[in-house]
């Protein structure tokens, strides 16, 4: 661990090449999810020391078809995601969102395979699921008011979401979870600008890691470089050596 810890963005996606040169000028590490084939193509393409890659199917692209074509992908992939079920942002067949999700985390457990979980309207549904395949479990930006504690007992990782200062959902992920087990993430700068209703800048998305450190910090009276210390030693732990 450096003197200084390095805020580390726990889940984001490929963006525009102007975020990704941002991140790798910075030195912010980030975990960026490809959701499909092409997404795969392009991520599998990029490189830099700042970079973590996973391949996953996302339940909003969910298709027997894409599983097809995107299974090469999973099987090279050293961590899968983000994968699962959402019945609030899209209207994609819920049975083939399960079917999609069920294959993919029974490759995981097969392979070993760390998980980013995608979850939105069917929190429970999953954690019954995931629950089949024990493994090693990041549940990104989890936004709702129950089932958090079936992910708390399958001692689940978390990112919280760039709105945890107005999202009493999000908060109560950062106060419930072990802070062994928290990590902070944009999910890109869209999504950061979406959910703050503000037109952030780039030079903005370290600043946005960082209140959402040091909201952790107030939550669990630390002090906010011992917290950020901790997030950077839990990203490194969930993602295992660089590739």
């Amino acid at each position: 661990m450096s003197a200084k810890a390095t805020v580390c963005d726990g889940h984001a996606h490929l963006g525009t090449e102007e975020e990704r040169r941002f991140r790798e000028r910075e030195n912010i590490p980030t975990m960026v999810c490809a959701g499909d084939e092409k997404e795969a193509a392009e991520l599998a393409g990029l490189s830099g020391s700042w970079l973590v890659k996973a391949y996953g199917l996302h339940p909003w692209k969910a298709s027997l078809e894409g599983l097809t074509a995107m299974e090469p992908w999973l099987e090279q992939a050293r961590i899968i995601g983000e994968i699962g079920l959402d019945s609030v942002w899209c209207q994609v067949d819920e049975t083939v969102q399960r079917q999609v999700f069920e294959r993919q985390l029974a490759l995981a457990f097969a392979g070993g395979k760390p998980v980013v979980l995608h979850v939105k309207g069917r929190e429970r549904e999953a954690a019954e699921l995931i629950r089949r395949y024990p493994n090693t479990y990041l549940v990104h930006w989890y936004s709702d008011l129950k089932w958090l504690e079936l992910y708390l007992e399958q001692d689940c990782f978390f990112t919280v979401g760039p709105d945890v200062a107005k999202n009493p959902a999000v908060q109560q992920v950062a106060r419930m979870a072990d802070i062994s087990r928290l990590m902070v993430e944009t999910d890109g700068l869209g999504a950061v600008r979406w959910a703050l209703g503000e037109n952030i800048p780039l030079e903005g998305i370290p600043a946005v890691l960082s209140e959402s450190a040091r909201w952790i910090a107030a939550e669990k009276k630390m002090e906010p470089q011992a917290v950020l210390e901790r997030l950077e030693e839990n990203f490194w732990r969930f993602v295992g050596d660089e590739e």
